[in-house]
């Protein structure tokens, strides 16, 4: 049988397994680690002792000591785009289909350069929050929609709440707002797009865009806000 990995100890049966899962909070043992329930978890602090920058460029990667709960002063690298606010948006840009089903659509999305991997993978229009060019969100996910995806117009829809943003990764700063696209049309003036970028265009129906999510070929982003645009569609849409 394939171990559970539970709060870091291994359970190999089943049975208690089974009863870990249905139990809203349980302890593995005695004085030991326990699993907590969403609705009665509370945070503890973590106060910044000291940050300081250690390189500056397209990046800026900083030092940064951090207390833990018991006391402890840890440090880290952290990552992040001070130049924008620490910030950017990701655009689902949607056709939809004559038949009004949202699954006979189609998705605009651009295959990029990935410098860390020297590789193209797939994502949608991603861009980062210019607050010298850009007064809202969405003014940041218009701006890219036009440079990446040659779209404009439609109706832009934000997916979370307002203030709300989700981190690119542990260690980074910088956090992404989500937006659906419905119905945009080619600018024929689309913005410049910045030098060092290389971009394909592409279009796909739901079926081909599932695939390229589960390839590992789609940045996590993309990834998150595909999965995003899709419940919201399905909640949203009606076949004609």
């Amino acid at each position: 049988m394939t171990p559970i990995l539970v709060i870091g100890r291994q359970i190999t049966n089943f049975n208690f397994a089974r009863r870990f899962v249905s139990n809203k909070q349980m302890k593995i043992t005695a004085g030991g680690p326990r699993c907590l329930s969403t609705d009665t978890i509370q945070d503890p602090e973590f106060p910044i002792v000291s940050e300081d920058v250690k390189f500056a460029r397209y990046l800026t990667l900083y030092n940064r000591s951090v207390q833990f709960p018991d006391g402890q002063v840890h440090d880290f690298d952290i990552i992040g785009h001070p130049r924008a606010n620490f910030h950017f948006c990701v655009t689902f840009p949607f056709h939809p289909a004559l038949s009004g089903n949202w699954q006979d659509g189609e998705v605009t999305l651009v295959r990029e350069f990935c410098q860390g991997i020297s590789e193209l993978v797939y994502c949608l229009p991603t861009g980062a929050f210019d607050p010298t060019k850009h007064s809202t969100y969405e003014d940041c996910a218009k701006a890219e929609l036009s440079e990446e995806a040659l779209l404009k117009g439609g109706t832009l829809v934000k997916l979370l709440d307002e203030g709300v943003g989700v981190p690119e990764v542990k260690w980074c700063r910088n956090k992404f707002t989500p937006f659906i696209a419905l119905e945009p049309v080619l600018d024929e003036q689309p913005g410049k797009r910045d030098l060092e970028e290389y971009i394909q265009v592409v279009r796909v129906n739901i079926l081909e865009l599932k695939k390229i999510m589960r390839s590992g070929a789609m940045l996590l982003p993309s990834v998150t806000t595909c999965y995003w645009a899709m419940e919201y569609l399905s909640e949203n849409t009606r076949a004609k």
